[in-house]
Formats: C-alpha cells, structure tokens, sequence
C-alpha cells in the first residue's frame, strides 16, 4: 500500500474536485485495457476510492473480470500483434496509477491554493521493479505549478508529449508528493 501523507479529509475534497473537472471535459481519460462495461463502472468506483478508500480499495473494485478486455494489440518488430491481458497485472497497474495520479493533482492544488511554491517527490511504496528514470526523481524538489500543469500531459490526450513532466514519472511509478518540509 502506498503512504499518501496528506490523505486526509481536506484533500479528498480536492482531489475528487479535480476528478469531476476531467470527467466533465467530455474526454475523460480512461484505461486502455478496461472493456466497455469497466468504463462505464470506473467513474463511480474511482469517486469510491477517492471519497473513501485508496489504491487497494479502486483494485479491489476492478477485479471483476467484466471490467477488462481479454486481449489487446500491439506492435513489435513492425508487426502488429495480439496478446491475452493479465487481469490481476492490469487492475493493479490501473488502481495504483490513477488513485496516485489524482492524489498528486488534489494535493498539487491544495498546495498552491495555501501558497505553497514547491513540493518533494517521493516513493510512497517500494515498488516490484524500480524504472531507472523514475528513481531518479526521489527526493527532488519541484514547482507545485509545474506538477499540478503537468497532469497527465505525458500520455493523455492521446497522443500525448512523452518528453512532458508529470509525476507519477510513469505508469507503475510510486512516486508521489509531499509539502517540502523545512
């Protein structure tokens, strides 16, 4: 499970203020791997999460095998190909990424709203493997403007800029934010 140091009552309000703006965007970002009937559900469980629970309660709620698409495509070697979708490896990529995900947007907003100009990242749960790109960034100091701006600007919307700034760093990152702390 994931340390969010700041999941207290005052920051799920931001953080599931932030979710409704995306969601009424008209183009909400949704994961890839969810079938129809996971995208329909994943709202309402993603506002369950982010009003009461965390990671484990959205994986928790997404290890429904009607939530997922049993295959997926993907290239390789110029070949487009298809593959079966690991469901439990899914839901839990999915669950950590996006309730991390709307953390560091509710929290980044809280911050700046209190005047906050920087914020640390941190690795709030040892993850099973450790992305060289994504360890680099522990203990860094960051903008809180430049983290909350950068909100999923690496991947949505599609197509995304792969060279933006966002923390989490990718997906299956466990880094996340705190107050910098004097």
């Amino acid at each position: 499970m994931m340390n969010f140091e700041e999941l207290d009552g005052r920051t799920r309000e931001y953080l599931i203020a932030e979710f409704e703006v995306e969601e009424a965007s008209g183009d909400p970002y949704r994961g890839e791997r969810l079938s129809p009937a996971g995208r329909a559900a994943f709202p309402e469980l993603m506002r369950e999460a982010l009003r009461n629970g965390n990671e484990g309660s959205l994986l928790a709620a997404l290890y429904d095998a009607r939530y997922w698409n049993q295959t997926e495509p993907y290239v390789r070697n110029g070949i487009a190909r298809t593959r079966n979708i690991n469901m439990q490896q899914a839901a839990e990529q999915l669950s950590l990424s996006e309730f991390n995900t709307w953390y560091v947007r509710g929290l980044a907003k809280r911050l700046l709203d209190e005047g906050e100009l920087e914020c640390q990242a941190y690795r709030g749960a040892q993850p099973k493997w450790e992305p060289a790109d994504c360890a680099a960034h522990e203990g860094q100091i960051f903008r809180v403007v430049d983290v909350y701006n950068g909100h999923r600007s690496a991947y949505w919307p599609k197509p995304g800029n792969r060279d933006a700034f966002s923390i989490p760093f990718n997906p299956g990152c466990h880094h996340t934010i705190r107050r910098v702390r004097n």
